[in-house]
């Protein structure tokens, strides 16, 4: 009788242990859930907003979660008693006033706001991180004010990039074929057409609709790489990229100039100094692809348009004042030589990730 006193008491103290800690394990969760909202409102409203100072928000990646509908705020709404309302949310300066209407009921629901940028100047004029705030009011459809409140946030700079896996796609943001900047690199660039072994093409044609040969193409990525030692004088700067590949589970943000500043400043690190290439060549129709091997970036250009052969460019090189031909061909070999010992870390095709929603920044 003792033993089964014993074994049923040791019965009980187990069972309340880890009901215990199933408690105490909930209450937690439940604490680090309402440390992540705060709730108010005018009765009978409820209504939750997201604390988001410790999620900064990469300015940069901003305009992909507006083309993509990536929820950024969640807003948490319900009412004691039925009630039509209107949610409207913007950061400060930064979007535009996004309105949604919801049916309030007891039960609480979510609704999910990404407003869209104020201008597309807001961008560019981003080169400094910004402390912000996320405007949220509610009314019901007569004007009447439920709830007024600012939540601060962290806007990082727009030359911010987050190396990892998930967020590796987001530097074709800084691919912008459509800058002015880039429209006089690729003028200045023609001029240096002439200068490749004939029968080079008398413009910068593209594909051509598809009648440009490969060799066209190589010259026209040849040229653009001529005037940015030539006429720009671009100088590339060590700076090692901060990125280990799809398995390197540690994020790191790294400072990435645009095109246009990066050919004001006549330097430039790996990264970009291959974006820039990279935008030169997008905007003239062709298809650029970022090859990113240990601690650095190069540039692969299709010379088909069925993305079915590329050759290689790589910025390094424009310290050593080498010829885009002489440049295109040591490059041809540094991926050769990478892929045979399987040390490309990742690539990004610039058309695909246009598709996925992911535009030029400015």
């Amino acid at each position: 009788m003792g033993k089964k006193l014993t074994v049923l008491f040791l019965t009980l103290v187990v069972f309340v242990g880890v009901s215990g800690g199933y408690v105490v394990g909930g209450l937690q969760a439940y604490f680090r859930y309402q440390h992540t909202l705060s709730c108010g409102g005018l009765s009978p409203v409820h209504i939750c907003v997201p604390q988001l100072s410790q999620t900064p928000i990469l300015s940069a990646f901003y305009p992909s979660y507006v083309a993509r509908h990536t929820a950024l705020f969640t807003i948490r709404y319900s009412s004691d008693s039925p009630k039509i309302l209107v949610i409207s949310v913007n950061i400060k300066g930064f979007t535009q006033v996004q309105t949604q209407t919801v049916n309030a009921t007891p039960t609480e629901n979510p609704v999910n706001f990404t407003p869209p940028l104020s201008s597309p100047d807001v961008l560019r004029k981003l080169t400094a991180d910004e402390n912000a705030l996320l405007h949220v009011q509610v009314t019901d459809l007569q004007g009447h004010f439920f709830y007024v409140g600012d939540s601060p946030l962290d806007l990082l700079s727009r030359w911010s990039m987050q190396w990892e896996a998930a967020t590796l796609p987001q530097i074709a943001a800084w691919v912008t074929p459509s800058d002015p900047a880039i429209g006089t690199l690729v003028a200045k660039a023609a001029v240096h057409l002439p200068q490749e072994p004939p029968p080079a093409p008398d413009a910068m044609i593209g594909y051509n609709g598809g009648n440009a040969t490969p060799q066209d193409v190589e010259d026209q990525v040849d040229a653009i790489f001529d005037a940015l030692r030539l006429d720009y004088h671009i100088h590339y700067v060590q700076e090692d990229i901060l990125y280990g590949g799809p398995h390197d589970t540690k994020p790191a943000l790294q400072l990435v100039k645009l095109p246009a500043e990066v050919l004001q400043q006549q330097s430039g690190m790996c990264v970009e100094l291959t974006v820039l290439l990279a935008s030169a060549v997008e905007s003239i129709g062709l298809h650029a692809e970022l090859i990113i091997i240990p601690d650095h970036m190069f540039l692969g250009v299709a010379v088909t348009p069925d993305n079915k052969q590329f050759e290689y460019w790589d910025t390094v090189l424009v310290n050593k004042n080498d010829a885009g031909e002489s440049v295109n061909i040591l490059t041809d070999g540094t991926y050769a030589k990478n892929l045979k010992q399987h040390t490309i870390v990742d690539t990004i095709l610039i058309s695909d990730e246009r598709n996925a929603g992911i535009g030029p920044m400015v």
